[in-house]
Formats: C-alpha cells, sequence, structure tokens
C-alpha cells in the first residue's frame, strides 16, 4: 500500500450502523478489547445513544474499514481538577466564561486496521485531525471546547495522543489514581487525555 494514502481521496465516512456492518468485515486494530467493541458492541451503544462510531471505508473494491471511532458528549468539571490542571484548562478562557464545566466530546473508542497502520500514511493522524475540524466547523450543532479521550496507559498510544496535541488531565499517574480511588500499588490501565479545540 503507498505511503501517501489520503483518507479523503481514498475513503468514504458514514454511520456504523446494522446496512453498513452487513457489507464489512469487521476492523481489525490489533487489540481484542477494541476489536470486540466496533464488532458487537458499537451498534448497541447508539441504540442506546450512549455512543455514535463512525468509519471510514476504502472507495475500492473489496471495501474494508481503515479506521473507526466512537464519540459521545461529556464535560471537564471544573471542581473535579486538581488546582494545577484547573489553572492549565482556565488560562486560555475568557475570566467572565470560565465556569464549573466545559463542554467536551469523549472519543470513547479509536482504532486504526492493522492493514493501514505504520508507515508514512499517518492515517490515525488523519482521523484525529478530520474529528477536531468536525467539532469545530460551523455545521457542528453543539458547542464544544475540549475533546477527552481516556487512553490505554501505554507509550505507543499516549505517545500517539501527545503527537496530535493531547495533554494529561492529571499530570501524575499518583493524582489520577487518587482522583479515581484506586490504590497506589494497582496498575492504572488508562490515562485521561484533552484537547482544547480553541
Amino acid at each position: 500500500m503507498a505511503d501517501n494514502f489520503d483518507l479523503y481521496e481514498e475513503c468514504s465516512f458514514t454511520e456504523w450502523d446494522e446496512e453498513v456492518k452487513s457489507l464489512l468485515s469487521p476492523i481489525d486494530c490489533g487489540e481484542c478489547d477494541l476489536n470486540d467493541f466496533f464488532a458487537n458492541d458499537a451498534i448497541l451503544y447508539a441504540r442506546q445513544l450512549l455512543g455514535k462510531t463512525y468509519v471510514w471505508v476504502t472507495s475500492h473494491e473489496p471495501k474494508r474499514v481503515v479506521a473507526a471511532f466512537t464519540v459521545s458528549n461529556d464535560s471537564i468539571k471544573s471542581k473535579l481538577l486538581t488546582k494545577a490542571t484547573l489553572n492549565k484548562i482556565n488560562r486560555p478562557i475568557d475570566n467572565h466564561k470560565r465556569g464549573r464545566t466545559y463542554p467536551a466530546v469523549l472519543i470513547g473508542r479509536f482504532g486504526v486496521d492493522k492493514a493501514f497502520q505504520g508507515g508514512q500514511r499517518h492515517i490515525g493522524m488523519q482521523v484525529m485531525d478530520f474529528i477536531k475540524l468536525w467539532f469545530t466547523s460551523k455545521d457542528n450543532k453543539t458547542g464544544c471546547r475540549f475533546l477527552l479521550v481516556d487512553a490505554y496507559n501505554s507509550d505507543a498510544v499516549l505517545n500517539f495522543y501527545k503527537r496530535c496535541g493531547f495533554k494529561f488531565l492529571y499530570h501524575t499517574e499518583i493524582e489520577e489514581k487518587d482522583f479515581y480511588g484506586i490504590h497506589k500499588e494497582e496498575t492504572l490501565r488508562t490515562r485521561m487525555m484533552y484537547f482544547d479545540l480553541k
């Protein structure tokens, strides 16, 4: 596959629903948890209004899912942040606009098929750039200041989100464990990260 793969030129974007699912093989991101969600739970989440999943699908035959992500409404609540993080969140927001809650979208699941990972294609970054534009376009129906991800706590995943401009909501794993009530000896499976759309 060419390294200059362009998502917009070579794929179409659509909601992941029963009809689309019936026409395509499931995505294989290389993560059992993600694969299982997209194959078995994503449409159930949509029916329950808990999250909507969207996919990029190749335009050429045989059609394949290149990438998938799930989004849902969320927020950043000021009272749940450490003082240092709250200062960082508040700094770019006008004083009279600062509040107890800031609107956000949670990217609950995000995956690129193994066949399209790596190289110079940067498909994950292309999808993330699309999401950023999607929620700042004039067609967006609601206010959304931040993107949130609850990223797998692995170097590869965290570095991907850092390259996409995301920052940790809690500076250290200890702070995050304290917030979630996780014992300090337990492993922190995910890290909450945010991106300011402004």
